[in-house]
């Protein structure tokens, strides 16, 4: 098992922080503190680290620090087992660099190096957003286990704009649609055999090595892709309805993760707010269980606020949970009493007012 963690990282006028220096142990980091103080922004510049826009998913233009609108730098002195690495990313606002060990690389190399997975208290309510939304949560996971599932999504999604750009402009000429159903039916087979793939190997996770949290099953909506040729045949044959509506209406652009809550044999979208939560916690536990078991890498965790709303057993559950990945996790909350379990465990980082920019 390669243990994987970021020794120190540098931060350089980054959201709310000009200039930021911080030391970390193998043990989890608590990080607290009043609301607005720079949690949720540490943890973004952390998740940057690897592959994508963040947690937030911002623009990297929102990301400068608006004092003297410099570009921002992300640096960090990582270790696998006993190896050290650089990473670095930076960006003017305008797409971002990205370095490790001195060399520029693309970002998905980032990937390569280690595992980031999170939390955010938006996703709480996962299951009551749009499809879309799911998509993209389940797509993230797809990717911390086959790291070229992202560039097959934006391949996809890239013939899929320029098909719906065509059928918006009543364009009728066959020849220039073949070319692209062709790409297509590749990428979007491949795609939603990717992600069923993973699903049933999280469910595994999810109903076998799940201690604390509710039992969940994951499905898709829609029927499989049973291959290329006939995902290919299918485009062919509803370009007319296509054609009528402007967009394309079948594909993996369309299906939609869904959830089942076992305990209590319902669809996870008609639970209480509270199980809500419970079940995407115990999808990222499961999640970082997955990782270990298919990479035998120790994700790095981000969880931002997640403790909000439970109750003091399932918190504690939660802290067993973390701990027993054995895992270097990064957690937030505004009050440090909420953490004393963890005080002999952790590191605990204060945030404040005079902390903000140089701690």
């Amino acid at each position: 098992m390669s243990l994987v963690g970021i020794d120190k990282l540098k931060v350089n006028n980054f959201r709310s922080y000009k200039a930021l220096e911080l030391a970390f142990d193998s043990i989890p980091t608590v990080v607290y503190g009043k609301n607005g103080v720079g949690k949720t922004n540490l943890l973004e510049a952390i998740s940057l680290l690897y592959p994508g826009k963040g947690i937030r998913r911002s623009s990297f233009q929102d990301m400068i620090n608006k004092t003297d609108n410099y570009p921002w730098k992300v640096e960090a002195i990582c270790r696998a087992t006993n190896n050290l690495f650089e990473l670095e990313t930076s960006s003017d606002g305008k797409g971002r660099v990205v370095k490790i060990d001195g060399k520029k690389v693309p970002q998905n190399n980032l990937s390569s190096n280690m595992k980031i997975i999170w939390f955010l208290p938006p996703m709480d309510r996962i299951w009551m957003e749009t499809s879309r939304d799911r998509r993209k949560f389940l797509d993230r996971m797809v990717f911390s286990i086959d790291i070229k599932h992202a560039k097959r999504c934006a391949q996809y999604e890239k013939l899929l704009r320029n098909r719906n750009r065509m059928l918006k402009d009543r364009v009728e000429d066959s020849s220039w649609y073949l070319s692209i159903e062709k790409e297509m039916a590749i990428l979007g087979f491949e795609i939603d055999n990717c992600r069923r793939n993973f699903i049933e190997k999280l469910n595994t996770v999810l109903t076998e090595k799940n201690n604390y949290f509710p039992l969940i099953k994951l499905s898709l909506k829609d029927d499989p892709i049973e291959n290329k040729e006939v995902f290919f045949e299918n485009l062919i044959s509803q370009r007319g309805k296509d054609l009528a509506y402007g967009k394309t209406n079948c594909g993996p652009h369309t299906n939609d993760l869904q959830g089942f809550y076992l305990e209590k044999e319902i669809d996870t979208k008609y639970c209480s707010t509270g199980e809500q939560k419970l079940s995407i916690i115990s999808i990222i536990l499961s999640n970082a269980k997955l990782i270990k078991e298919q990479h035998k890498i120790s994700p790095i965790l981000l969880l931002d606020e997640i403790t909000a709303h439970l109750d003091e057993v399932r918190k504690e559950n939660l802290f067993s949970e973390l701990v027993s990945l054995e895992s270097q996790f990064f957690i937030s909350g505004t009050e440090v009493s909420i953490f004393n379990s963890l005080s002999t465990k952790a590191k605990f980082l204060e945030l404040d007012e005079s902390q903000k920019f140089v701690a």
